[in-house]
């Protein structure tokens, strides 16, 4: 079926005409989902279209009426009260369907009763027994209907608040400026739309209970009382109990919530900081060191849902054993008063105790659970959109600037001073800006002088607090660290924007960007994954800057973007781009850069030290200031030393366009972004007992197969002990031991229930525990080709949503389960004993029944895979949109994603909805062949009642209409548990994760201490990707001896960064040829741990831990403070963290933001610096600093590093000039190996065409 034809709903076909009824109530309507049978896979394109009353952005809008009306009312947001209002008159409309429901439940203890007095009394007609086991028919078809429909709609109701409420804080968060994001994290957010939004979808399963349950209860004891008087009141007195008791414990619970999800919210982001650095965790072998991190928060998770599971069990128990304690309450109080057990009288009760077990011990206690549960939830989205309305009043109030005077593409600030948090001081002070429509200027500064923040600033970003500020005109942005959507490339260029061919390919030419297109296979149709994990730096940089000049835009702000790509480059994107004569020409633009030799060319420079404008007007202004002509004066002097050893200029070798990567090299990663798959079939068993034996192994799963059977024995002969008790003549009646005896077995089953709930939550949590630890490490010591493979945000929801549903849903669904099932087992066992013919129903009856939970399961089944599958785009969207709020909001395309985000929640809508609706269909037809159990029992009752004992009669209807719950309860809850089980087998997936190959395993034996000098040999090496792939470098030979300080030149994609993934071994050594020896040792040969462990890098981008700093210094804690101090007063960091009020103690922020990119740069050079390893790799470190900063690194590199051999990918000739040898990369082979002066020397031309594009570069 082709998926741009979707069938309607056809619940709303069912619904809309009264004489399709019979579709509605018995769920008829799913019919054509269920014809399809195992020949067929069942896929998206089977199910029906969402209905209108559930699509997405039909629930945002309603939900958005309501909440700007309390927004316009209150001062603060209350989450709980706007949801209750917007759907009250559904929730009413469902809660009617409660009334026959009751009614039908109550009815049938009565007509148990009086079917027993027909049998005792043999002058009653058969007739009448006959029509009131009819009626006792009747009353559970009819309880059987309304409670399916009642949760069905129940269900769909929070499914739509929970659609509603993650679209409106999806919505909100596009509109929430940096200011507003720097205070919460992204755990906390994938909470918020994971976790947080489901518990309103939990609590409208049960909230109803809340009124239900206290009616129900009341009826109840008005027939009791009117059975036997004043010992109702003993019996009701201990379920009256139970309710503060359930309330004692809820407010514990909320407070482990509270408490668990503080620590999940911890170990997602830690997990979230993991996946986004994982190459970087890789190169510093610190996969242990974050494994024992996030396995710690995960050890005070566990501890958190462990005591929350206690109070569980302590509610599992007393569901469990309320019916025996009410009942010993009553019958005891009973025969102390010396009233006569009578039959009739003790199994009506006990069948009305065990009709409002449920509600009391079950169903309310659920629902003040859930309801907790939803309060804290409430918070936590009522703090967020509390943020929300405060940062868009300050927003709003800002905006009111009269900007009337001003001429699109102006920029005015006079003494402006902004902040990025109220309760900070302003990083930008009293900036005074004055930029005409058209002009050209450059923002230039010492790292963490406030040059990204000025851009931020004018996009909104901050918090103005002091001044004024004038922007007028449309913005646009391109970030420092290029901000990629998984998509296509022509989709990450067009933004949302219609398709122009002719100034489409003017921007790709501008920005040289047709030779890269050309090298895939696909063209711009390429896709790319998240991040742009199959594009280099430079094309991702170039991909940023043609989105931001295809839009039609006054403002353009450019962060740095020329730091990315290599100096030629670089020099065509300012000329055909930026400069004024380039397609920009008649824009305000505005370039922050590190790169001096630029600034001549500008209209207005502008010099920021410290947050503040230290100098600013035509670049010869900016030559007054010392710094500054020193600076320059270095740049004309390396100019001048340069161009003696030139006799010549040379053109490049490459034509215009060819800044791209290689064909060889493109390494087709057109389809590296896998589609998230799903296991089929049955989970498999190995998983079920994976799940149990995980803790204690196989004698732990015995323990707890006898407890649940004991605990089931003994309850049944509790109940047992009351029939045989109850048959005695009067006199034997009175005897003590038979009360004794009963007081044993009910304090027995209770002690029981107590002891065997908490043991199965604490071994499946431990099994949950045992299968997180085992996905971490599973995806920890995954290959980089499965984190290019999956977006985050797909491997994020494993780790939050799935683990989750094991953590929490599982163990309580799983549990329900077996004690159904146990109690189901114990309720045939005592029917059969009552009346041993009605076990032939059962011949019957469970066939059947097999063959509907086969239909069932195969089908809610892949259904459920299907939501699965659908829900992780979702979280992908909501995560890499974290990621890119700046760019998305200045291009003003909230709506574009907002709408992704509705049309990913209606794909899962779909399959959600139809898996609802089959648990429900499933459990109707379980449910009337219960019906029909008991009705047959009845029946054969009053056919054989000359031959049947009335107290064993009636002990069999009571455990017979108890089936209607037990059986379809039991077998529901089993098909859910399965359900349930698929997050089990997704995490055990992850477990599975073929490991990069010989992390611990080593054909060699290392010398001790190696490696000892740092000699590298490249003996004829080639290195492919993937096996299908041409190789990337293609037969390298290279030595490079001790101690050298070796440069490595060429353009993007000829093969720099192939070499250092060479040395770190990232792709399996199966698809490499030739050798790569270090001190003379085959690195294939030794464990990739020894090779890591034994390798130094100072990565381009720096990447921090949200830890201390003393943790992403010294991760496993091989340095004493002391060693410490000294790297840090090495790198010039020492005053500033001294400063600081925990010192080496300061908690790092998420992704370090509470330091600059030139600040974390340092901390990297400073962890570099401990490690105790003869080779050094550098991959453009200095890209994004300052001269100051550059010049430090430069000297601590020759200080500290002086009898290492260090490699240096470089985009700039100063970085490498100084090196002993410089290698220059082309197309996958080393084209030139030699001094610089020897290069030189030889006229080599990607040599001189670097140096005269934009070299030698000084930096300011």
């Amino acid at each position: 079926m082709s998926s741009s034809y979707r069938r309607p709903c056809r619940l709303d076909w069912a619904e809309s005409s009264w004489i399709r009824w019979i579709y509605v109530v018995f769920f008829w309507w799913l019919n054509p989902i269920l014809d399809i049978d195992d020949k067929r896979k069942l896929t998206d394109d089977n199910l029906f279209d969402v209905s209108p009353n559930d699509e997405c952005s039909q629930l945002l809008k309603k939900l958005e009426t309501v909440w700007e009306k309390f927004e316009n009312k209150y001062e603060h947001i209350n989450t709980w009260n706007i949801v209750a209002k917007a759907w009250w008159k559904e929730s009413l409309g469902i809660g009617l369907l409660l009334i026959p429901y009751l009614g039908s439940k109550v009815a049938q203890p009565l007509l148990i009763r009086e079917i027993v007095l027909v049998i005792n009394d043999s002058n009653r007609a058969s007739y009448v027994g006959y029509l009131y086991a009819i009626g006792l028919g009747l009353s559970t078809g009819l309880q059987a209907l309304m409670h399916h429909q009642f949760f069905f709609r129940a269900a769909r109701i929070g499914i739509q608040i929970r659609i509603a409420l993650s679209s409106l804080i999806y919505k909100r968060l596009l509109s929430l400026p940096t200011r507003a994001i720097i205070e919460t994290t992204t755990g906390q957010m994938v909470n918020l739309i994971s976790n947080d939004v489901s518990k309103f979808e939990e609590l409208y399963k049960y909230i109803h209970h809340l009124w239900a349950t206290p009616v129900e209860a009341l009826i109840v004891f008005g027939i009791i009382w009117h059975q036997i008087g004043i010992p109702a009141l003993f019996g009701y007195a201990v379920f009256l109990l139970q309710i503060p008791l359930q309330l004692f414990f809820s407010k514990k619970f909320g407070t482990y919530r509270k408490n668990t999800m503080q620590w999940t919210d911890e170990r997602v982001k830690m997990t979230n900081e993991i996946l986004v650095g994982a190459q970087i965790v890789k190169m510093y072998r610190w996969e242990e060191a974050l494994e024992t991190v996030v396995h710690n928060t995960r050890k005070k998770e566990f501890k958190s849902i462990r005591k929350a599971n206690r109070i569980r069990a302590i509610n599992m128990a007393i569901y469990f054993s309320s019916v025996s304690l009410v009942s010993l309450a009553t019958f005891g109080g009973s025969w102390l008063m010396g009233h006569t057990l009578s039959s009739a009288n003790i199994f009506t009760i006990l069948s009305l105790f065990g009709i409002i077990r449920n509600q009391i011990t079950s169903g309310f206690p659920s629902a003040i659970e859930t309801l907790s549960e939803s309060l804290i939830a409430s918070k936590r989205i009522n703090q967020f959109m509390n943020l929300w309305k405060q940062t868009h009043a300050k927003t709003l109030e800002e905006q009111t600037t009269d900007i009337s005077k001003l001429i699109p593409g102006s920029i005015v600030m006079d003494r402006a001073s902004f902040t990025w948090s109220s309760i900070q001081s302003a990083q930008l002070t009293e900036i005074d800006l004055n930029l005409n429509a058209g002009s050209l200027a450059g923002v230039v500064g010492a790292t963490g002088s406030g040059k990204s923040s000025l851009l931020a600033a004018i996009l909104g970003e901050m918090s103005l607090v002091q001044g004024s500020s004038k922007i007028y005109g449309k913005i646009a942005y391109v970030s420092q660290i290029s901000w990629i959507f998984s998509g296509t490339i022509r989709e990450n260029i067009l933004f949302c924007k219609d398709f122009d061919k002719e100034k489409y390919e003017r921007v790709l030419q501008s920005c040289c960007l047709i030779t890269d297109l050309q090298s895939f296979p696909a063209g711009d149709s390429t896709v790319i994954g998240e991040k742009g994990v199959n594009l280099s730096g430079g094309q991702k940089a170039r991909v940023s800057l043609a989105r931001a000049l295809y839009t039609e835009a006054d403002i353009y702000l450019f962060d740095d973007p020329l730091a990315s790509v290599d100096p030629t480059i670089a020099r065509k994107i300012f000329q055909q781009c930026i400069s004024n004569q380039g397609i920009l020409n008649d824009k305000t633009r505005l370039l922050v850069t590190h790169q001096i030799q630029f600034l001549s060319e500008f209209d207005h420079c502008i010099l920021l030290d410290h947050g503040k404008i230290e100098k600013q007007g035509l670049f010869n202004e900016l030559l007054t200031i010392d710094k500054v002509k020193q600076n320059y004066e270095n740049q004309q002097k390396h100019t001048n030393e340069t161009e003696k050893n030139q006799t010549q200029n040379y053109n490049s070798v490459y034509d215009d366009d060819n800044d791209s990567m290689k064909p060889s090299e493109t390494i087709d990663k057109t389809s590296i972004a896998i589609d998230e798959t799903s296991v089929g079939g049955k989970v498999s068993v190995y998983i079920w007992f994976r799940l149990f034996t995980a803790s204690y192994g196989w004698t732990g799963f015995i323990v707890l197969i006898f407890l649940m059977l004991l605990g089931q024995g003994i309850y049944d002969a509790t109940n047992k002990w009351l029939s045989i008790w109850s048959s005695k003549l009067e006199v034997e009646q009175r005897e003590s031991h038979y009360l004794y005896v009963y007081l044993g077995l009910v304090i027995g089953t209770w002690l029981m229930a107590i002891i065997r709930a908490d043991y199965f939550f604490h071994i499946i949590l431990r099994g949950a525990s045992v299968f997180h630890d085992c996905m971490l490490k599973g995806v920890l010591y995954s290959s980089l080709r499965f984190y290019e493979s999956n977006p985050v945000g797909r491997i994020l929801n494993r780790f939050s949503k799935d683990q989750q549903v094991i953590d929490e849903l599982l163990p309580v669904t799983f549990f329900d389960t077996i004690q159904s099932l146990t109690m189901v087992l114990g309720s045939i066992v005592i029917i059969g004993i009552s009346n041993p013919w009605a076990l032939l129903i059962l011949i019957i009856i469970i066939p059947m029944l097999l063959w509907l939970r086969r239909i069932y399961v195969r089908t809610s089944r892949e259904i459920k895979r299907l939501e699965s599958v659908s829900r992780s785009p979702i979280y992908a969207l909501f995560s890499s949109s974290l990621s890119g709020l700046m760019t998305i909001r200045t291009f003003e395309v909230e709506n574009h994603f907002l709408n992704s985000f509705i049309f990913k929640n209606n794909t899962n809508t779909r399959a959600l909805f139809i898996f609802i609706a089959l648990t429900r269909w499933f459990g109707l037809r379980l449910d009337l062949m219960t019906c029909s159990i008991t009705f047959l029992t009845a029946i054969l009752s009053i056919t054989l009642r000359q031959n049947m004992d009335a107290s064993s009669v009636a002990l069999g209807l009571a455990y017979a209409i108890n089936l209607l719950d037990l059986f379809q309860g039991g077998v529901r809850q089993s098909a859910a548990t399965e359900n349930y089980m698929i997050s089990t087998e997704r995490i055990d997936e992850y477990s599975h994760i073929p490991p990069e190959s010989g992390f611990y395993k080593e054909e060699l034996e290392k010398p001790s201490n190696w490696p000892t000098e740092g000699r590298i040999e490249f003996d004829d090496y080639k290195l492919s990707y993937r096996p299908e792939l041409e190789p990337v470098l293609k037969g390298i030979n290279l030595k490079i001896e001790p101690r050298n300080k070796i440069g490595i030149i060429g353009r993007t994609g000829a093969g720099k960064s192939s070499i250092f993934q060479a040395l770190y071994r990232f792709t399996d050594k199966s698809i490499t040829h030739g050798k790569i020896l270090i001190d003379g040792i085959d690195i294939s040969k030794i464990s990739l741990n020894d090779l890591r462990s034994n390798l130094n890098i100072i990565p381009q981008s720096p990447v921090l831990f949200s830890n201390t700093l003393r943790y992403n210094l010294d991760p496993f804690n091989h340095y004493t403070d002391e060693q410490l101090w000294d790297v840090l007063e090495a790198v010039q960091l020492k005053r500033k963290i001294e400063n600081l009020k925990d010192k080496l103690s300061t908690q790092i922020a998420e992704y370090g933001s509470n330091f600059s990119v030139g600040e974390c740069q340092l901390i990297c050079v400073a962890r570099a610096i401990l490690k105790p390893s003869k080779i050094l790799l550098i991959d453009e470190a200095t890209a994004h600093v300052d001269t100051k900063t550059d010049e430090l690194i430069q000297k601590i590199l020759r200080e500290k590093f002086m009898n290492h051999t260090v490699l240096t990918i470089a985009h700039r000739l100063h970085t490498v000039i100084d090196s002993d040898k410089i290698v220059i990369m082309n197309d996958g082979i080393v084209a030139k190996y030699g001094t610089p002066q020897e290069l030189f020397n030889e006229k080599n031309e990607i040599l001189t065409d670097m140096n005269n594009d934009n070299e030698p570069v000084t930096y300011l």
